[in-house]
């Protein structure tokens, strides 16, 4: 007669078998068309060979910076994060932020300097912040493609006349091909 502690063993064993059966017959994507990245099997990590769907988002902060927009020494602060275009590969580490080609990832601190230059150097300081904004995602997305997706958004703390915090968010996206 079976005990439960034997009984115990023979399922885990007979489940143990069912589960590699389900997973041998599973359906392996490499990326090409089906919407799933074959990242495990390019990325040399030697974690495994499933195909898994992936989406990498950065994120970052530019604290603080005067920008001068609509008044004089107004302030704010600006929340980035993006999502990358798809798999992309390794540049290397490099603190200097130097461009690279556009099927890497972008170094976060050429990504981050180049909109602080953007935002410093902005032509029309009168303009709405939604336009402001705007403007400031589709500079993202035009000057890298590794970049599908942009979500910034702004924190307008009170300041002189205006005595109320506002903030704005904006999203864009490439369109998919």
């Amino acid at each position: 007669m079976l005990t439960a502690k034997w009984m115990r063993r023979v399922f885990i064993v007979l489940g143990s078998f069912v589960a590699l059966g389900v997973l041998a017959g599973a359906p392996r994507g490499n990326g090409a068309g089906d919407g799933q990245s074959g990242a495990a099997a390019k990325s040399g990590g030697g974690v495994g060979k499933m195909a898994v769907r992936e989406k990498i988002v950065f994120r970052f902060d530019i604290a603080n910076l005067v920008t001068n927009h609509q008044l004089e020494g107004q302030r704010s602060t600006f929340h980035v994060e993006y999502e990358y275009a798809g798999q992309l590969k390794g540049a290397g580490y490099d603190l200097q932020g130097h461009a690279v080609a556009g099927d890497t990832y972008p170094y976060f601190q050429a990504v981050r300097q180049d909109l602080i230059r953007y935002i410093s150097e902005y032509a029309d300081k009168k303009d709405f912040y939604e336009l402001f904004g705007t403007d400031i995602c589709r500079f993202v997305l035009e000057k890298y493609p590794q970049i599908r997706r942009i979500r910034l958004t702004i924190d307008i703390p009170a300041y002189k006349e205006i005595d109320v915090d506002r903030s704005e968010e904006i999203e864009m996206e490439r369109e998919r091909k």
